[in-house]
């Protein structure tokens, strides 16, 4: 005879009603045959658990996807995206620019402040 998750749960139950007034008359393989219905109705507790975890999950995704389309509905999002149409202008092209707006370093002092950087870090304190 096979036992569902409940009904594990049941003979669990009417076994540890019994089980503190005649603790003393169980034999050792009774008490292990009780611990062995206490952890298959743990397990299936811990089942039902994951059972019930999993179905909200899923319940949580397919609201999610749910409320995803209903704003895509609203935006009017819905069908394939069409893509932009293509126009014949030519791209812009960028202003010219000199360079002389910008300031220079000559390389003479570049290398000189290098040089100093490189000194000051080999001479630590």
């Amino acid at each position: 005879m096979a036992l569902g998750a409940y009904g594990s749960l049941i003979v669990l139950g009417l076994l540890a009603a019994a089980a503190p007034a005649s603790a003393q008359a169980l034999d050792p393989l009774s008490q292990v045959a009780l611990q062995d219905l206490r952890m298959q109705a743990e397990a299936a507790q811990r089942r039902a658990i994951d059972q019930a975890n999993q179905l909200e999950a899923a319940s949580a995704r397919q609201r999610a996807e749910q409320a995803s389309l209903d704003l895509q509905l609203q935006r009017g999002d819905v069908g394939p995206r069409q893509a932009p149409a293509l126009r014949d202008e030519p791209a812009a092209t960028p202003a010219p620019t000199s360079l002389g707006q910008y300031p220079s370093t000559p390389d003479a002092a570049l290398a000189d402040s290098d040089k100093k950087v490189q000194d000051a870090a080999r001479n630590r304190r």
